[in-house]
């Protein structure tokens, strides 16, 4: 071990005891509370494999007394086996030959980064309100990441921070942008019995997604765009010269990909689970016969690392849920907050801005946070008399944020664990070191120019 790693251990060890000694939770929900700390450490401070670094603080967590079924319940999860279909589907558009067009296209088409870039925001935006989930829409964009990386191989790092950052701010566009939205507004209408339709998220929402957007590919093209990338012409050598028309294999992954699509954005007509239906159209496309790819060409193209790190991060999150470390958290948040009992509107807008964006950092889930803060903002409302719709939609807005960790978003480790890694935990640390700030006040300037007027006033 290291002096770096040594530190480190001690740290843990100091934390641990701290944990144990202090916190006023039963055994599970310290122990829970310590192995997530372990993982996060694992995932953040060594080159260990995600989902290894998730799966031996799980291990560790079972020989130490939290139940078995934890580890075997993981893989129970509808987020594993929607990015196992993603996988899937992102293999038959590679290997029927869709992937080579797209990339004679961009040759054509994409010479100057202006037109990179037009193309990438345009088509981020397209399927923000096509495709009811970022992980859905990040698996989406693998063959387009694949194409303009092998297009333009020196901005390998900027496309791969590019994408998921515009695919995360798009979440704000509309309802079906993230899950939670879903979660925190079915929570509104059971406490309140109000809610928020459709059109009224695309109103409050869309502005900001847009303007979020925009600033997100003017931060990272500063940071990380290599320009006089001309791009590489050899790995075009073998599609340049061809225009043929579509093969049966290529006509046959259209139309596979037409259905999906088609099939995520009426998820509320038929009832059937985004999840499944990306499992459903996976199996087809290697169905013998009627498929496109084989069973093993399908299976080969998996990440399993990243999927079993995706289970192993999902059961951490629940276990503080399930042994009331979340519970406890809330209990003293709240109660620090009951001492305020005159409040201004602008500190009011505070509270909410900055617990809630930075609320990634302790908080890995997505859905949980929205479980966590949403009911905790519903009494902080009904505390000072807030309107409540305001308040649960500035909550999901603010948590929607989550760009300073892979860890926090299953859009950016669909990316971070591809081949080589394109880039590292510290390029993105920098991303969010400019874009955290800029998002506060965003959604600030947003509350005092257009949501405010539009029927999100707080008072």
């Amino acid at each position: 071990m290291t002096n770096k790693q040594i530190v480190y251990l001690c740290l843990y060890f100091i934390i641990s005891i701290v944990v144990f000694l202090y916190i006023d939770l039963p055994y599970l929900g310290q122990l829970s509370l310590i192995i997530f700390v372990l993982s996060l450490g694992l995932f953040l401070l060594t080159n260990m494999p995600a989902g290894l670094s998730a799966f031996i603080a799980l291990t560790i967590g079972v020989l130490l007394g939290i139940p078995e079924k934890i580890l075997f319940e993981s893989m129970d999860e509808h987020v594993v086996w929607l990015m196992i279909g993603a996988f899937i589907i992102g293999a038959a558009v590679e290997i029927s030959g869709l992937l080579d067009r797209l990339i004679h296209w961009i040759d054509n088409k994409c010479h100057t980064e202006n037109k990179m870039n037009i193309f990438l925001f345009i088509i981020v935006q397209i399927i923000s309100i096509l495709v009811p989930s970022t992980s859905g829409r990040a698996a989406s964009m693998i063959p387009i990441y694949k194409a303009f990386a092998s297009r333009f191989q020196s901005n390998q790092k900027y496309f791969a921070l590019l994408i998921p950052v515009l695919i995360l701010m798009g979440a704000n566009l509309t309802l079906i942008g993230a899950g939670s939205h879903i979660v925190g507004i079915g929570l509104l209408k059971g406490q309140t019995n109000e809610t928020i339709s459709y059109v009224d998220f695309i109103i409050w929402g869309f502005p900001f997604g847009i303007i979020m957007g925009v600033i997100s590919l003017f931060i990272i093209k500063k940071l990380f765009f290599i320009k006089n990338d001309k791009g590489s012409e050899s790995s075009f050598n073998e599609v340049k010269s061809k225009h043929k028309p579509l093969s049966t294999k290529e006509k046959k992954t259209l139309l596979y990909l037409f259905i999906t699509i088609s099939l995520w954005i009426t998820e509320s007509l038929h009832g059937f689970d985004i999840a499944f239906i990306t499992i459903a159209m996976s199996v087809v496309m290697m169905a013998p016969n009627i498929g496109v790819i084989s069973w093993k060409q399908g299976l080969k193209s998996i990440s399993w690392s990243l999927i079993f790190f995706v289970a192993g991060a999902t059961a951490l999150g629940e276990l503080l849920v399930s042994y009331k470390v979340i519970e406890y958290i809330q209990k003293n948040l709240y109660g620090y907050l009951s001492q305020f009992e005159n409040i201004n509107e602008l500190v009011v807008l505070l509270i909410i801005v900055i617990i809630t964006v930075t609320s990634h950092l302790y908080v890995t889930s997505h859905t949980t946070r929205a479980v966590v803060f949403v009911p905790l903002f519903l009494l902080f409302s009904d505390m000072f008399n807030l309107n409540p719709i305001s308040v649960v939609f500035m909550t999901l807005i603010g948590t929607n944020y989550c760009v300073t960790f892979p860890v926090s978003s299953k859009a950016l480790l669909l990316f971070y664990e591809q081949d080589r890694k394109p880039f590292k935990n510290i390029d993105l640390a920098k991303v969010s070191g400019i874009l955290m700030p800029i998002y506060m006040l965003i959604m600030i300037a947003c509350y005092y120019f257009w949501w405010q007027y539009t029927g999100l006033s707080l008072r």
